[in-house]
């Protein structure tokens, strides 16, 4: 079932390939390795399809993993704020 991601706040370049969504969102389970297809739902009402992976961060201790999600085919421009990402079921 399709699950909603992140809303985006900001899109911005980060070292590698294409842009890095905010805010960081805690992962409910293990990240999915390499790359899977999103729907981005634009506020225009507009949506398009995009490839995703997840910059996760190594954190010791109790804290919750967390992760920022990467849109490895956009640019900041492509994903204004406010912009919902879903996930697709395979």
């Amino acid at each position: 079932m399709p699950e909603r991601l992140v809303v985006v706040e900001e899109a911005f370049v980060a070292s590698g390939r294409g842009v890095v969504v905010a805010p960081k969102i805690a992962l409910p389970r293990a990240a999915p390795p390499g790359t899977f297809a999103v729907r981005l739902r634009l506020p225009d009402g507009s949506e398009r399809g995009a490839t995703a992976s997840f910059d996760v961060a190594h954190i010791r201790g109790p804290l919750t993993p967390f992760a920022m999600v990467r849109l490895l085919d956009c640019a900041p421009g492509d994903v204004p704020a406010g912009t919902e990402i879903w996930s697709i079921d395979a």
